[in-house]
């Protein structure tokens, strides 16, 4: 396959599908497959995060949460018509300005003291001096005199799962990672997931720390360069030619036990179905599916860093 500059691109969101399964990562991120139709929980999270960024620079007040709500649901009105709000439900607008509501009254009080620096920030930060890893923050707060990052996760059920996966999570690793560079040790809390749990019954909340000491940073960053390192040489046999003849694809191999996450892989059929999907994917496209490669670039921000000089 012919090299493209957005392979080159590599953010916390393309690692972990490698890291899932590097066939997957293949089918999503190489060749560029994604369905047609909106994703209900992607489009929900973004209106959210409008939301949430609202309420962090503007504050909490009745006037605020109402334009709030609006960003939100010129947002959510873009991709999901009224019609669908009751088979959407309880990530329809209708409870999401209920979960606004409840969430102000929730953190006013913890919230007011602290210190809001940025807000929908991106860039790049440095693994190796000839690579660069994107990244997409929601914001930068000083609080108690220290900095941390808090990223808004949007989902229908609290759960230990849920909350132990943050700790050793690669994208909360390259925010930490981000703050380090930015600030001094010392002054660097980290990572704070803002959980925010829509139900047809209560909705619930949930802050959870993902902190990390300078040791298991190292982990993290460890990790990183492994995957980074695999993916290359993925990409290596790929771009030579190495793979396209043969009977069976020997880079980005299956990850067998990641077929069933998240109600079952898009590509599984295709993955039982051929041996070697170089010599078809040109001309087998899925019924559903486009070809639109994800770039962290793309959406604009308003802030950006770009950190390899640090």
């Amino acid at each position: 396959m012919e090299h493209k500059e957005i392979w080159d691109v590599l953010d916390s969101t393309k690692i972990k599908a490698y890291l899932e399964c590097p066939r997957k990562f293949f089918y999503e991120y190489v060749v560029g497959w994604r369905s047609i139709e909106p994703n209900i929980h992607l489009e929900f999270g973004k209106a959210w995060h409008l939301a949430m960024e609202h309420l962090l620079v503007k504050g909490y007040e009745d006037e605020e949460l109402v334009q709030a709500y609006t960003l939100f649901h010129n947002h959510y009105r873009k991709y999901f018509p009224e019609v669908m709000d009751d088979v959407y439900a309880p990530k329809n607008p209708a409870n999401a300005f209920k979960a606004m509501r409840e969430y102000v009254n929730r953190y006013r009080e913890e919230d007011k003291n602290e210190e809001v620096l940025f807000t929908e920030i991106a860039g790049t930060v440095p693994i190796r001096a000839d690579k660069v890893i994107y990244f997409r923050m929601d914001s930068i707060i000083k609080k108690d005199g220290m900095y941390r990052s808090r990223e808004h996760k949007t989902g229908t059920t609290v759960s230990r799962q849920w909350i132990d996966q943050w700790s050793l999570d690669i994208q909360t690793g390259i925010y930490n990672h981000v703050l380090h560079c930015l600030y001094l040790e010392d002054e660097v809390w980290g990572v704070e997931i803002n959980g925010t749990f829509l139900q047809k019954k209560e909705n619930k909340f949930q802050r959870v720390p993902a902190r990390r000491t300078k040791r298991m940073m190292q982990v993290w960053f460890e990790l990183v360069l492994d995957v980074v390192r695999r993916i290359e040489y993925d990409y290596w046999i790929l771009e030579g030619g190495l793979a396209e003849d043969k009977e069976v694809m020997d880079c980005f191999m299956q990850n067998p036990t990641s077929c069933t996450n998240w109600f079952g892989c898009k590509f599984h059929d295709y993955c039982i179905a051929w041996s070697n999907p170089l010599k078809v994917v040109e001309t087998e496209m899925p019924e559903g599916m486009h070809v639109s490669h994800w770039d962290p670039r793309a959406e604009e921000a308003k802030h950006t860093f770009n950190l390899e000089g640090v």
